[in-house]
């Protein structure tokens, strides 16, 4: 929250006051490695055994193969701006489709509430 412009954390601790909060991930597991060494004989083998994510209890279960924002029921607007911030790259244009993972209405959708976004100056 300190990350924040001044001007927008009162709002999102009026929107959050009464929530729980849940940090919800889109991307995948971390997949880090931990390297191990095996001496054998004459032979050093040396391999990487992935360790559990920290951020798996973040992720959102996606069996049925819907976007994420299908597959949560989340109602975002355009003063959502954390959550479309995700979808959007650093000089303010939409990602593509097969980055964000969001199928073709949802989109569409997002296209339209950042630019109302960014049109109210947020």
């Amino acid at each position: 929250m300190n990350m924040l412009p001044l001007k927008l954390r009162p709002l999102l601790k009026a929107l959050t006051s009464n929530i729980e909060i849940r940090n919800i991930a889109l991307s995948s597991v971390l997949g880090i490695k931990e390297i191990k060494q095996v001496q054998n004989d004459k032979e050093l083998v040396i391999y990487g055994e992935i360790q559990p994510s920290p951020r798996e209890p973040y992720l959102l279960k996606n069996e049925d193969h819907c976007c994420p924002i299908c597959a949560s029921g989340l109602d975002v607007k355009h003063t959502d701006v954390l959550i479309l911030s995700q979808f959007v790259r650093s000089d303010g244009c939409m990602l593509p489709k097969r980055i964000t993972g969001l199928c073709k209405s949802q989109q569409k959708r997002m296209g339209s509430l950042v630019t109302m976004a960014q049109k109210a100056g947020m």
